[in-house]
Protein backbone atom coordinates (compact mmCIF):
# COMPACT_ATOMS: atom_id res chain seq x y z
CA UNK A 1 0.00 0.00 0.00
CA UNK A 2 1.17 3.55 -0.71
CA UNK A 3 1.11 5.21 2.71
CA UNK A 4 1.68 8.74 1.35
CA UNK A 5 -1.12 8.35 -1.20
CA UNK A 6 -3.53 7.20 1.50
CA UNK A 7 -2.49 10.09 3.73
CA UNK A 8 -3.04 12.58 0.90
CA UNK A 9 -6.48 11.15 0.20
CA UNK A 10 -7.62 11.20 3.84
CA UNK A 11 -6.23 14.70 4.37
CA UNK A 12 -8.15 15.97 1.34
CA UNK A 13 -11.40 14.28 2.36
CA UNK A 14 -11.20 15.56 5.92
CA UNK A 15 -10.41 19.10 4.75
CA UNK A 16 -13.58 19.16 2.63
CA UNK A 17 -15.63 17.77 5.52
CA UNK A 18 -14.21 20.38 7.89
CA UNK A 19 -15.05 23.13 5.38
CA UNK A 20 -18.74 22.18 5.50
CA UNK A 21 -18.76 23.05 9.18
CA UNK A 22 -16.36 26.01 9.14
CA UNK A 23 -18.22 27.81 6.34
CA UNK A 24 -21.63 27.71 8.04
CA UNK A 25 -21.44 31.20 9.66
CA UNK A 26 -20.33 32.81 6.40
CA UNK A 27 -23.04 31.00 4.43
CA UNK A 28 -25.71 32.05 6.95
CA UNK A 29 -24.53 35.66 6.59
CA UNK A 30 -24.42 35.34 2.78
CA UNK A 31 -20.77 36.42 2.80
CA UNK A 32 -19.18 36.81 -0.65
CA UNK A 33 -18.41 33.45 -2.29
CA UNK A 34 -19.36 31.49 0.86
CA UNK A 35 -22.22 29.57 -0.75
CA UNK A 36 -19.97 28.72 -3.68
CA UNK A 37 -17.16 27.48 -1.42
CA UNK A 38 -19.49 25.25 0.59
CA UNK A 39 -21.08 23.89 -2.57
CA UNK A 40 -17.66 23.04 -4.00
CA UNK A 41 -16.67 21.34 -0.73
CA UNK A 42 -19.86 19.26 -0.71
CA UNK A 43 -19.51 18.41 -4.40
CA UNK A 44 -15.83 17.50 -4.11
CA UNK A 45 -16.36 15.31 -1.06
CA UNK A 46 -19.34 13.56 -2.61
CA UNK A 47 -17.47 12.92 -5.86
CA UNK A 48 -14.42 11.50 -4.11
CA UNK A 49 -16.44 9.26 -1.82
CA UNK A 50 -17.98 7.82 -4.99
CA UNK A 51 -14.72 7.62 -6.92
CA UNK A 52 -12.80 5.86 -4.15
CA UNK A 53 -15.54 3.39 -3.24
CA UNK A 54 -13.09 0.50 -3.74
CA UNK A 55 -10.55 2.13 -1.41
CA UNK A 56 -12.70 3.38 1.46
CA UNK A 57 -14.49 0.78 3.60
CA UNK A 58 -17.94 1.12 5.15
CA UNK A 59 -20.15 0.75 2.07
CA UNK A 60 -23.53 1.55 3.64
CA UNK A 61 -22.18 4.41 5.76
CA UNK A 62 -20.37 5.87 2.77
CA UNK A 63 -23.45 5.54 0.55
CA UNK A 64 -25.55 7.37 3.14
CA UNK A 65 -22.99 10.18 3.29
CA UNK A 66 -22.99 10.45 -0.50
CA UNK A 67 -26.77 10.79 -0.51
CA UNK A 68 -26.75 13.47 2.18
CA UNK A 69 -23.98 15.43 0.48
CA UNK A 70 -26.11 15.37 -2.67
CA UNK A 71 -28.98 16.86 -0.67
CA UNK A 72 -26.74 19.64 0.67
CA UNK A 73 -25.37 20.41 -2.78
CA UNK A 74 -28.90 20.63 -4.17
CA UNK A 75 -29.87 23.04 -1.39
CA UNK A 76 -26.91 25.30 -2.18
CA UNK A 77 -27.13 25.09 -5.96
CA UNK A 78 -29.95 27.51 -6.85
CA UNK A 79 -28.45 30.38 -4.84
CA UNK A 80 -25.12 29.99 -6.58
CA UNK A 81 -26.72 29.60 -10.00
CA UNK A 82 -28.78 32.78 -9.59
CA UNK A 83 -25.63 34.67 -8.60
CA UNK A 84 -23.67 33.39 -11.59
CA UNK A 85 -26.45 33.98 -14.11
CA UNK A 86 -26.98 37.53 -12.94
CA UNK A 87 -23.27 38.28 -13.31
CA UNK A 88 -23.14 36.73 -16.77
CA UNK A 89 -26.19 38.57 -18.10
CA UNK A 90 -25.02 41.90 -16.69
CA UNK A 91 -21.60 41.35 -18.25
CA UNK A 92 -23.28 40.83 -21.63
CA UNK A 93 -25.30 44.00 -21.07
CA UNK A 94 -22.14 45.97 -20.26
CA UNK A 95 -20.70 44.82 -23.60
CA UNK A 96 -23.77 46.01 -25.52
CA UNK A 97 -23.76 49.48 -27.17
CA UNK A 98 -26.23 51.73 -25.40
CA UNK A 99 -28.21 52.38 -28.58
CA UNK A 100 -29.18 48.68 -28.52
CA UNK A 101 -30.41 48.77 -24.92
CA UNK A 102 -34.13 49.44 -25.24
CA UNK A 103 -36.33 49.56 -22.17
CA UNK A 104 -35.62 48.80 -18.50
CA UNK A 105 -33.38 45.82 -19.25
CA UNK A 106 -30.93 46.21 -16.36
CA UNK A 107 -33.73 46.85 -13.90
CA UNK A 108 -35.55 43.69 -15.00
CA UNK A 109 -32.40 41.55 -14.92
CA UNK A 110 -31.45 42.71 -11.43
CA UNK A 111 -35.00 42.34 -10.10
CA UNK A 112 -35.55 38.85 -11.54
CA UNK A 113 -32.29 37.41 -10.25
CA UNK A 114 -32.58 39.18 -6.91
CA UNK A 115 -35.96 37.50 -6.43
CA UNK A 116 -34.58 34.12 -7.47
CA UNK A 117 -31.58 34.46 -5.16
CA UNK A 118 -33.72 35.58 -2.23
CA UNK A 119 -35.90 32.51 -2.66
CA UNK A 120 -32.85 30.28 -3.04
CA UNK A 121 -31.18 31.70 0.07
CA UNK A 122 -34.28 30.70 2.00
CA UNK A 123 -33.54 27.11 1.02
CA UNK A 124 -29.93 27.55 2.15
CA UNK A 125 -30.95 28.94 5.53
CA UNK A 126 -33.47 26.13 5.99
CA UNK A 127 -30.75 23.57 5.24
CA UNK A 128 -28.20 25.18 7.58
CA UNK A 129 -30.72 25.22 10.44
CA UNK A 130 -31.94 21.69 9.91
CA UNK A 131 -31.22 18.59 12.02
CA UNK A 132 -30.32 16.89 8.75
CA UNK A 133 -27.33 19.20 8.25
CA UNK A 134 -26.16 18.69 11.84
CA UNK A 135 -26.46 14.92 11.45
CA UNK A 136 -24.43 15.06 8.26
CA UNK A 137 -21.56 16.88 10.00
CA UNK A 138 -21.69 14.45 12.92
CA UNK A 139 -21.66 11.40 10.67
CA UNK A 140 -18.80 12.79 8.58
CA UNK A 141 -16.72 13.34 11.70
CA UNK A 142 -17.44 9.82 12.92
CA UNK A 143 -16.67 8.26 9.55
CA UNK A 144 -13.32 9.98 9.09
CA UNK A 145 -12.31 9.32 12.69
CA UNK A 146 -12.51 5.60 11.97
CA UNK A 147 -11.92 5.06 8.26
CA UNK A 148 -8.66 3.66 6.91
CA UNK A 149 -8.11 3.01 3.18
CA UNK A 150 -7.54 -0.69 2.56
CA UNK A 151 -6.49 -0.66 -1.12
CA UNK A 152 -4.40 1.41 -3.47
CA UNK A 153 -6.42 3.98 -5.44
CA UNK A 154 -6.94 3.24 -9.12
CA UNK A 155 -8.32 5.98 -11.37
CA UNK A 156 -8.15 4.02 -14.61
CA UNK A 157 -11.88 3.28 -14.73
CA UNK A 158 -12.77 6.94 -14.15
CA UNK A 159 -10.27 8.03 -16.79
CA UNK A 160 -11.82 5.60 -19.28
CA UNK A 161 -15.20 7.20 -18.61
CA UNK A 162 -13.79 10.64 -19.44
CA UNK A 163 -12.34 9.32 -22.69
CA UNK A 164 -15.59 7.57 -23.60
CA UNK A 165 -17.71 10.66 -22.92
CA UNK A 166 -15.41 12.94 -24.88
CA UNK A 167 -15.14 10.55 -27.82
CA UNK A 168 -18.94 10.39 -27.89
CA UNK A 169 -19.47 14.16 -27.70
CA UNK A 170 -16.80 15.51 -30.03
CA UNK A 171 -18.14 14.16 -33.38
CA UNK A 172 -21.71 15.25 -32.68
CA UNK A 173 -23.17 18.16 -34.67
CA UNK A 174 -23.93 21.39 -32.77
CA UNK A 175 -27.27 21.35 -31.00
CA UNK A 176 -29.06 20.37 -27.83
CA UNK A 177 -27.90 16.75 -27.89
CA UNK A 178 -24.28 17.78 -28.16
CA UNK A 179 -24.73 20.33 -25.37
CA UNK A 180 -25.99 17.54 -23.11
CA UNK A 181 -23.19 15.19 -24.13
CA UNK A 182 -20.55 17.86 -23.45
CA UNK A 183 -22.10 18.59 -20.07
CA UNK A 184 -21.94 14.90 -19.17
CA UNK A 185 -18.29 14.82 -20.24
CA UNK A 186 -17.62 17.88 -18.12
CA UNK A 187 -19.08 16.24 -15.01
CA UNK A 188 -16.87 13.18 -15.40
CA UNK A 189 -13.81 15.35 -16.10
CA UNK A 190 -14.56 17.28 -12.93
CA UNK A 191 -14.65 14.02 -10.96
CA UNK A 192 -11.30 13.02 -12.46
CA UNK A 193 -9.83 16.36 -11.48
CA UNK A 194 -11.15 16.15 -7.91
CA UNK A 195 -9.78 12.64 -7.56
CA UNK A 196 -6.38 13.59 -8.93
CA UNK A 197 -6.13 16.58 -6.62
CA UNK A 198 -7.03 14.39 -3.64
CA UNK A 199 -4.10 12.12 -4.49
CA UNK A 200 -1.68 14.98 -5.05
CA UNK A 201 -1.46 14.41 -8.79
CA UNK A 202 -1.03 17.03 -11.51
CA UNK A 203 -4.49 17.93 -12.82
CA UNK A 204 -3.87 21.17 -14.71
CA UNK A 205 -4.70 19.76 -18.19
CA UNK A 206 -7.90 18.13 -16.90
CA UNK A 207 -8.92 21.36 -15.17
CA UNK A 208 -8.32 23.26 -18.41
CA UNK A 209 -10.63 20.84 -20.24
CA UNK A 210 -13.23 21.16 -17.49
CA UNK A 211 -13.02 24.97 -17.72
CA UNK A 212 -13.58 24.98 -21.49
CA UNK A 213 -16.56 22.64 -21.12
CA UNK A 214 -17.86 24.64 -18.15
CA UNK A 215 -17.71 27.95 -19.99
CA UNK A 216 -19.77 26.52 -22.82
CA UNK A 217 -22.29 25.01 -20.41
CA UNK A 218 -22.63 28.43 -18.77
CA UNK A 219 -23.38 29.93 -22.17
CA UNK A 220 -26.08 27.30 -22.80
CA UNK A 221 -27.71 28.07 -19.45
CA UNK A 222 -27.40 31.82 -20.02
CA UNK A 223 -29.08 31.52 -23.42
CA UNK A 224 -32.02 29.74 -21.80
CA UNK A 225 -32.24 32.43 -19.11
CA UNK A 226 -32.24 35.17 -21.74
CA UNK A 227 -35.15 33.49 -23.49
CA UNK A 228 -37.10 33.51 -20.23
CA UNK A 229 -36.19 37.14 -19.56
CA UNK A 230 -37.33 38.13 -23.05
CA UNK A 231 -40.65 36.35 -22.56
CA UNK A 232 -41.18 38.13 -19.24
CA UNK A 233 -40.36 41.50 -20.77
CA UNK A 234 -42.73 40.92 -23.69
CA UNK A 235 -45.56 39.89 -21.38
CA UNK A 236 -45.00 43.07 -19.35
CA UNK A 237 -45.30 45.19 -22.48
CA UNK A 238 -41.58 45.99 -22.64
CA UNK A 239 -39.34 45.96 -25.70
CA UNK A 240 -37.62 42.56 -25.88
CA UNK A 241 -35.17 43.54 -28.63
CA UNK A 242 -32.14 43.81 -26.32
CA UNK A 243 -32.50 40.26 -25.07
CA UNK A 244 -32.09 39.12 -28.67
CA UNK A 245 -28.91 41.18 -28.91
CA UNK A 246 -27.59 39.60 -25.73
CA UNK A 247 -28.44 36.15 -27.06
CA UNK A 248 -26.49 36.99 -30.21
CA UNK A 249 -23.46 37.84 -28.07
CA UNK A 250 -23.73 34.46 -26.37
CA UNK A 251 -23.78 32.74 -29.75
CA UNK A 252 -20.74 34.74 -30.85
CA UNK A 253 -18.89 33.74 -27.69
CA UNK A 254 -19.50 30.09 -28.64
CA UNK A 255 -17.87 30.40 -32.06
CA UNK A 256 -14.48 29.14 -30.92
CA UNK A 257 -15.76 26.40 -28.63
CA UNK A 258 -15.17 23.53 -31.02
CA UNK A 259 -11.55 24.54 -31.63
CA UNK A 260 -10.91 25.25 -27.94
CA UNK A 261 -12.42 22.01 -26.68
CA UNK A 262 -10.47 19.92 -29.17
CA UNK A 263 -7.25 21.69 -28.17
CA UNK A 264 -7.99 21.18 -24.45
CA UNK A 265 -8.87 17.53 -25.05
CA UNK A 266 -5.64 16.92 -26.95
CA UNK A 267 -3.67 18.37 -24.01
CA UNK A 268 -5.64 16.43 -21.37
CA UNK A 269 -5.57 13.00 -23.06
CA UNK A 270 -2.05 12.05 -21.88
CA UNK A 271 -3.11 12.69 -18.27
CA UNK A 272 -5.93 10.19 -18.66
CA UNK A 273 -3.87 7.23 -19.84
Amino acid sequence: MNRMTHLSLLTSLKAQADALSALKPAVRDDAPDAVHQMRVAARTLRANLRTFEDVLPGGKRRAALIEELGWLGDALGPAREAEVLKAQVLDLLDRTPQEYVLGPVRTRVEAVFALERESALGLVTEAMDSPRYRRLLKHLDAYFAAVQPDKDPDLSRLHRRVRTRMQHALPMPPGADRDIAMHEARKVARRARYAGEALGLTTKPIKALQDVLGDEHDRVVTASALTDLAAGAYQAGENAFTYGVLLGLVRCDSRDFDRNVRKAWKAARPSLG
